[in-house]
């Protein structure tokens, strides 16, 4: 992280921000294997059920499984339901 990249992280811990609201931040919540949240998300690139593929920041987050499929998306935020099997992350 650059000395200006630091600067902005203590400013957001300072006013208790999360951390995906930094530029390139994003943020991945998987409870147990059926339900992921995603914060940071621009927008759906990819949608099968079988493979979800994410546009985060600098990313690319691709989630594989079973039976997929989008509960929730807006706000930067998106939800996926079904058997979560994988998640491979790129830069993009």
């Amino acid at each position: 992280m650059t000395g200006k990249g630091r600067g902005l992280f203590r400013f957001t811990q300072a006013l208790g921000l999360p951390r995906e609201v930094l530029p390139g931040g994003f943020l991945l919540v998987l409870s147990g294997r059926e339900e992921l949240t995603v914060r940071g998300c621009k927008r759906i690139l990819s949608y099968a059920p079988d493979c979800i593929t994410l546009s985060l920041h600098q990313a690319r987050l691709v989630v594989r499984g079973e039976d997929l499929y989008c509960s929730a998306f807006g706000g930067g935020s998106v939800t996926l339901g079904g058997r979560v099997e994988g998640l491979c992350l790129e830069e993009v």
